[in-house]
């Protein structure tokens, strides 16, 4: 039996039990077992995956905190000399500060070292090819299409919103900034942030503070069912690989991915191409 299940063809065969082609045998395929075979890529840098869980624990922990600064929502009874629960938890809000804006930091800066995935071109669709990418996916999210367009990093319209999230990031950081500024008469907080206070008020600050802590929990929100919906369209490990740093996909994927990126800004119509050659020799 050959490969395409199409019996015997030489006289000399010998016809055994499981040679005998039948009505509905499958056609066995290597070449399409082959293009659909999963290659392990390796997308997300370290200093990728330690920023994106800094972030992801600091945001949780500065929600919390900051919500009960603005609401306590757990009374102390006693004499106020023993009961220090404000003072700790705003000791832990700062603290965390601190270390998300380090985060932060260090993640635009790592934007301009890391890998091709990490860079500044996955966020800002300046060539044409991401643009298209990035109408394929508005397309995908209004049901127009079926299946997303294949990407190996973030896709375009993702891209965007990172640069979006990380805005509302350096809003937070600096009203942050300028509400931990008002005890102090000078100093280096006071000049960098308690302009703001002089500005438009302690009390405008704090709501602009506390509306961006709500846009970043709806953001996270939309991210992580964004991430699980594209994760089970494309079957490429897209949750876990923020852990690992290795996706799975077909050698088509990638292939049509780099395609794209690689693609002529402007493509010519061969018709009016093979006439401007006509004429031009003429």
């Amino acid at each position: 039996m050959d490969i395409h299940g199409r019996g015997n063809t030489t006289a000399d065969a010998t016809p055994t039990a499981d040679a005998t082609p039948t009505a509905d045998a499958t056609p066995s395929a290597p070449a399409s077992q082959q293009a659909e075979a999963k290659e392990t890529v390796y997308v997300w840098d370290l200093p990728v995956r330690l920023t994106h869980w800094i972030n992801v624990l600091s945001i949780l922990v500065l929600s919390l905190t900051g919500y009960f600064i603005a609401n306590p929502f757990i009374g102390t009874h006693g004499p106020a000399t023993n009961q220090f629960l404000m003072g700790t938890i705003r000791f832990i809000h700062f603290t965390v500060a601190f270390v998300f804006t380090a985060s932060v930091l260090f993640r635009v800066y790592w934007a301009f070292v890391g890998n091709k995935y990490a860079r500044w071109g996955q966020f800002l669709p300046a060539r044409r090819g991401r643009q298209r990418a990035l109408v394929k996916m508005m397309g995908y999210y209004t049901f127009m299409r079926r299946e997303p367009p294949a990407e190996v990093g973030h896709n375009p319209l993702a891209g965007m919103t990172y640069i979006g999230l990380y805005i509302l990031f350096g809003l937070q950081i600096a009203t942050g900034f300028a509400l931990y500024s008002q005890p102090f008469h000078d100093g280096v907080w006071k000049t960098l942030f308690g302009w703001m206070i002089v500005a438009i008020g302690a009390p405008v600050v704090r709501l602009v503070h506390n509306i961006i802590m709500y846009l970043i929990i709806a953001f996270t929100i939309h991210h992580v069912y964004s991430a699980v919906l594209i994760d089970i369209e494309e079957r490429s490990g897209l949750v876990s690989s923020i852990v690992t740093g290795y996706k799975s996909l077909t050698g088509r994927h990638i292939a049509e991915a780099e395609a794209e990126e690689q693609r002529a800004p402007r493509r010519v119509n061969r018709r009016a191409r093979r006439r401007w050659q006509r004429n031009w020799q003429q």
